[in-house]
């Protein structure tokens, strides 16, 4: 199931928190990285246009959110960023989910803003890709454009896949966030994975890369030259397999993976807000 959306507001809210009626000395408890204001999922109310944008897997909306509230006042678009199913809580939570909880989160945020706006693009970050790629396929009557970051659509090195069928592997593996360039950033995500997720992810990308067939909307993709996590060759891959007539191929030349949080973050939302104007038009 998707997770509340937070609206935008200018005050700082306590999540139903009692306020002190003394301002008594208090002792600061610090706040866990997942409970940030952040991290969590939230919507930027605009015009009946609608921009779905997922982040990426072991990730936050923290990833996007940048990214998405450029994109909302270049745009003026009604710009919603979910928390998918295993996110945002510990690498043990993301264990009890796979593939069909993520496509199903995906599809209730689909339904959910597409209640609001007349016409919808889906977009997102490496999985949050795949994921929008996904929608875009099957769902064609409800989903006017996407917009794929980094996205992976199955294309795996022989070492990477070989150790998740390993009988004897580890049940959990290092994290692969925070391929960032630029230096200080830090994207909020789980530092270990477990094992069989990773299967999960494998099954749900290979699935996606044969769906790109069916996709005739416009696309827009954006893919880092140095991508640590995904193939860039995924970027050419999803340009020659779909059969829209509109195709955006926009090379990022001094990010890593996660580019909504690097050098380029800036140009990504530029390139995004301009897309969504066009599909509008």
């Amino acid at each position: 199931m998707i997770a509340f959306a937070y609206r935008m507001i200018p005050q700082v809210y306590l999540r139903n928190r009692p306020i002190a009626r003394f301002y008594a000395p208090m002792k600061q408890t610090p706040i866990a990285p997942f409970d940030l204001p952040e991290a969590q999922p939230f919507l930027c109310e605009g015009s009946d246009t609608g921009f779905l944008f997922f982040h990426g897997f072991t990730s936050t909306p923290q990833s996007v959110r940048e990214v998405a509230l450029q994109v909302h006042a270049a745009s003026g678009a009604t710009v919603f960023c979910p928390l998918l199913a295993g996110h945002g809580a510990s690498p043990a939570a993301l264990g009890q989910t796979g593939q069909a909880d993520w496509v199903a989160s995906a599809e209730a945020a689909l339904e959910t803003l597409s209640s609001r706006c007349a016409r919808v693009i889906v977009g997102g970050l490496s999985l949050g890709a795949t994921l929008s790629l996904n929608l875009a396929a099957r769902m064609p009557e409800k989903i006017q454009g996407v917009v794929s970051i980094n996205g992976s659509t199955g294309l795996y090195r022989p070492e990477v896949v070989a150790p998740l069928y390993d009988a004897e592997g580890a049940e959990f593996i290092s994290g692969i966030g925070s391929d960032i360039a630029e230096q200080g950033v830090t994207e909020i995500c789980y530092d270990r994975i477990p094992r069989e997720t990773l299967k999960e992810r494998f099954l749900l990308t290979n699935a996606t890369g044969a769906l790109l067939p069916l996709i005739r909307q416009p696309v827009l993709i954006l893919q880092s030259r140095r991508d640590n996590v995904v193939d860039p060759k995924n970027a050419p891959r999803i340009a020659t397999s779909v059969v829209s007539s509109e195709i955006h191929l926009i090379w990022l030349e001094r990010s890593y993976h996660v580019a909504t949080l690097d050098f380029d973050r800036g140009l990504i939302a530029e390139r995004i807000a301009e897309f969504l104007r066009s599909v509008a038009n």
